[in-house]
């Protein structure tokens, strides 16, 4: 098929538009051997060797990476409506449903119109108390880890704080008492999102393999989860994001969200939403730890914006570095580092040809390290963020967030979590990472999680107990 509705189509008459490089690959399996073995590094490798569009085949599909600001600009606004959630999305439908992260089209418009005030600034705003209390929190208990000698785990701590802060923020419910079961069921929910090529990938979910088994298991446990978010609401009325699922109509027809529409929208911010914040925030605390420099000088800004009290909502604006900081480690570690797409029909970015019915690969992760657009990208630098440095980039060089009308629905959410828990933390300690495994990122297609635990010890700065 050909788009007649897209500008950078070549007429029949001219020259016809290339097909993309890329490595040849195995018979029958393509690149699929290299891809599974490390993601993350293998598309790095794509761009390296081969540009910022690159074709390769993933068994019987043909994928195009595309990292260069001009084509990810094309895909998500220009013409995103050629570009759809497709092949790729359907392994998060068995665990989200249909939601705003897997739907397309009439359906995803109308629930992210109906969600939309519950992440607006004044409604992020009003939650900064229970960031501040959930992140006061954690650090008294790293202030008594440190009296003991113990060491806390980054992982483990940032999707507690994040699970709590999202729970008592939108949902109006204090999910504290399930942390540790919900946090095993997160992780064995990313596992089988995650497509590895098994057999028992391909079978029908009837069968009681163990793969499907525990597929139902964790259904139950978030339906029960979101059952229970729900009645506590209809006892309460607390919850904006839930009251606005409860009173959700159909534009068109009028009719109130069922069930599971209702179930797979709660259970959608659930998920995306404590465990991409709590991604950023392992990794952004990571990499304050491991430059002096930087932290140096975030301490100042600290000292002199906050005085050692508690951030609060009219200040945030004022902690500039802050920003930068957590700017630099989403350039670096975007949490969400992977965007799958199914081309619509064809197009053509940067004059290489895009078949309809083609899947296509945006990646933060890969283009935020693009060296036609960054310098040393792999260098860890916040002074990238400067007003005056944005404005000199392409637009669409730096993504996190994704972009157009598909932009990530709470990233003022994140970015304002994240600044409180970056600044409590360093007001209150240094972070000495423990030696051990080398850290990996980019496993899997969910979330850049590390790839082994994140072990660091708190150090109150000057001795001070602020516990």
């Amino acid at each position: 098929m050909t788009s007649t509705s897209s500008p950078s189509l070549k007429p029949s008459s001219g020259p016809a538009p290339r097909i993309a490089p890329g490595p040849r690959g195995t018979p029958g399996l393509g690149s699929l051997v290299p891809y599974r073995r490390d993601p993350a590094r293998f598309l790095l490798r794509l761009q390296r060797d081969h540009g910022q569009l690159s074709r390769l085949r993933m068994g019987p599909y043909t994928v195009h990476l595309a990292t260069s600001p001009d084509a990810v600009r094309r895909v998500l606004t220009e013409n995103q409506s050629n570009y759809v959630r497709g092949k790729l999305y359907e392994q998060f439908r068995l665990v989200m449903g249909t939601g705003l992260l897997t739907s397309d089209g009439r359906a995803w418009r109308g629930h992210r119109r109906a969600m939309q005030p519950a992440f607006a600034r004044s409604a992020v705003e009003a939650i900064v108390p229970n960031v501040v209390r959930a992140t006061e929190e954690m650090l008294t208990r790293w202030r008594a880890a440190e009296r003991a000698g113990e060491p806390v785990e980054l992982v483990a701590e940032m999707m507690r704080l994040t699970l709590l802060t999202l729970s008592r923020s939108l949902f109006g419910y204090d999910i504290g008492a399930r942390t540790a079961l919900l946090k095993r069921v997160v992780d064995d929910s990313i596992e089988v999102m995650f497509p590895h090529g098994y057999v028992t990938e391909m079978l029908p979910g009837w069968l009681p393999t163990s793969r499907n088994r525990l597929i139902r298991r964790n259904r139950a446990i978030y339906d029960q989860v979101v059952a229970d978010i729900r009645a506590h609401h209809a006892e309460t009325g607390e919850g904006e994001l839930v009251r606005l699922a409860e009173q959700a109509r159909d534009p068109e027809t009028g009719a109130p969200w069922t069930d599971r529409e209702i179930r797979d929208e709660l259970l959608t911010v659930y998920l995306a939403g404590h465990e991409t914040t709590a991604t950023a925030a392992c990794w952004t605390l990571y990499s304050v730890a491991t430059h002096r420099s930087v932290r140096e000088e975030l301490e100042g800004e600290l000292a002199t914006a906050l005085g050692g009290a508690a951030p609060e909502a009219g200040g945030l604006p004022a902690l500039e570095y802050t920003r930068m900081v957590i700017e630099e480690s989403l350039r670096l570690y975007p949490p969400i580092w992977l965007y799958p797409r199914d081309a619509v029909e064809d197009d053509v970015l940067d004059g290489y040809h895009i078949p309809g019915g083609s899947s296509l690969l945006l990646s933060p992760l890969v283009s935020h390290r693009n060296p036609e657009v960054w310098a040393n990208p792999e260098e860890f630098d916040p002074r990238r963020f400067t007003p005056e440095a944005v404005r000199e980039r392409p637009r669409m060089a730096y993504f996190p967030f994704g972009g157009g009308p598909r932009m990530c629905i709470g990233n003022m959410m994140a970015m304002l979590e994240l600044k409180i828990i970056l600044a409590m933390v360093c007001q209150r300690f240094r972070l000495e990472p423990v030696p051990g495994e080398l850290l990996g990122y980019g496993d899997s297609l969910i979330s850049l999680r590390p790839t082994a635990e994140m072990w660091v010890r708190p150090r109150s700065r000057g001795g001070a107990d602020h516990g």
